[in-house]
């Protein structure tokens, strides 16, 4: 039988989905949690010990370790390329959060890297793996839908800030910005996946309206495809506080033959509790997301290829692109921008 895959996770800043990845990789029976890193000692010790795995303060010793196969970055953005490029130094496969970085730069010179390594670069887009988006795949794969036209769809959460949440996820020049890059990219390789067209052009509007947060809370997007479809979506930090629900996700296609639609907070139960948060909350009951991800990584590593439905480094620089180019229209009053002029 095959060897427990020895996972790392590099960098804990986005701490709610270091522990989530860090609670995958401990129950699943292909891999193993071996150790975090974080620069703050108390931030990787409070994921480390939930899990009982080491907590390493020296980066470069934990992915020199020979238990060390593969890592999970979950630092601040700006701090991707780095810990990417380190981890393809010592031939680690890498599963990156999202965004994939800050600048297209980056995000280039982070898919060389693992090019050279011959490694494999994976990207957090957990979309994909929600139970509903995989059925909707299957039905536009099988031309149920005919061919796709027309898109609507939104990721729409609450803004991370403090104490939930650190400074960083609002600073432009660690995060990249605000609600446009944090949740459009999510949306965008959604439908790059779905639809298996390109983004060639954007046009967006973005707002400071809601929270002070000190970046955008509120944006839309208007994208145009190279196979002829048209999309709308919405990645704005738009919920309210004491809302049941914290983020939503939800996607209407219409194709020449059909459509479908689909809302996951309708899949939901209603939970109150201390510890479910304040009020009436609203769960969802399918299947893990996050912990089908980290399984789909695992996998991938195990056999040596990228196992559909997994997102890639060209995916996420793909996603990035869209959302840069965004942040031009805006800053040109919406005009149309090309994604690679």
């Amino acid at each position: 039988m095959t060897e427990p895959l020895g996972v790392a996770v590099l960098g804990c800043a986005h701490r709610p989905h270091a522990w989530s990845y860090a609670r995958a990789l401990s129950s699943s029976a292909s891999a193993r949690l071996v150790a975090v890193h974080d620069p703050d000692v108390d931030l990787g010790r409070s994921v480390a010990e939930d899990f009982g795995a080491r907590y390493s303060a020296d980066a470069e010793a934990l992915v020199s370790s020979p238990d060390v196969g593969a890592v999970v970055v979950c630092s601040p953005t700006s701090e991707h390329r780095s810990h990417v490029e380190l981890a393809a130094a010592h031939g680690l496969h890498v599963l990156c959060e999202k965004p994939l970085a800050t600048t297209v730069e980056d995000a280039t010179a982070m898919l060389a890297a693992t090019e050279r390594a011959g490694t494999q670069l994976h990207v957090a887009f957990v979309s994909r793996f929600l139970p509903h988006v995989r059925r909707v795949r299957q039905a536009v794969d099988e031309g149920v839908l005919g061919t796709v036209l027309g898109v609507r769809a939104g990721n729409r959460g609450r803004p991370p800030l403090a104490p939930h949440y650190p400074a960083w996820i609002t600073t432009p020049e660690q995060s990249g910005g605000g609600a446009l890059i944090d949740h459009s990219v999510h949306l965008t390789d959604l439908l790059r996946h779905l639809t298996g067209q390109e983004v060639e052009a954007v046009a967006a509007e973005t707002g400071s309206l809601l929270w002070s947060a000190g970046v955008e809370d509120c944006a839309l997007l208007s994208l145009r495809f190279d196979g002829g479809a048209v999309a709308s979506i919405d990645p704005s930090w738009s919920v309210p506080a004491d809302n049941p629900w914290d983020y939503d996700f939800f996607l209407r296609l219409v194709g020449t033959a059909g459509s479908v639609d689909v809302d996951d907070v309708s899949e939901s139960v209603q939970l109150v509790g201390s510890r479910a948060g304040h009020g009436l909350r609203l769960v969802g009951f399918g299947d893990d997301p996050d912990a089908a991800m980290v399984e789909a990584f695992v996998s991938s590593v195990l056999a040596g290829d990228v196992l559909d439905p997994c997102a890639t480094g060209v995916d996420g620089l793909r996603a990035l692109e869209v959302a840069l180019a965004g942040y031009s229209s805006a800053a040109e009053g919406a005009a149309f921008v090309a994604v690679r002029p």
